[in-house]
């Protein structure tokens, strides 16, 4: 699922698509943002999975890693942004698939709440991979 609570619901406009595979580097999740919160996409993030998920975003084509988030658990993360632009994520499980969105053009201020399902079918994005 990828909910925008704006008062916009982009799930019916969230196709899904494949993503090319990128570099997978190893770097340290960038720091917690702590300016205005109209400048920043927040995005919440609830992994139902037993596997940790590792989050990527690309914003305009450029690759941010977000950080982890655990099985069972929920993260929350604060992305600056200057204006309205193409975002696609991407989410890759421990031992298990890696599950791309299709971009969805999204701002500062808004809200995505995103879960990761125990069923991957069930989530609006191409999974590929996986047990």
């Amino acid at each position: 699922m990828f909910d925008v609570s704006s008062g916009r619901n982009f799930l019916g406009t969230l196709a899904v698509a494949l993503l090319a595979t990128g570099c997978s580097g190893t770097a340290p999740p960038p720091p917690a943002f702590t300016g205005d919160a109209s400048q920043v996409l927040t995005i919440s993030i609830q992994n139902q999975q037993i596997d940790e998920a590792r989050i990527t975003l690309w914003i305009n084509g450029v690759r941010r890693r977000l950080g982890d988030v655990r099985g069972n658990r929920t993260e929350t993360f604060q992305v600056p942004m200057t204006g309205r632009e193409p975002v696609r994520m991407q989410f890759d499980l421990t031992l298990g698939a890696r599950c791309v969105t299709r971009d969805v053009v999204i701002g500062p201020g808004e809200l995505i709440e995103v879960i990761i399902p125990v069923n991957l079918s069930m989530m609006a994005a191409v999974c590929s991979g996986g047990r």
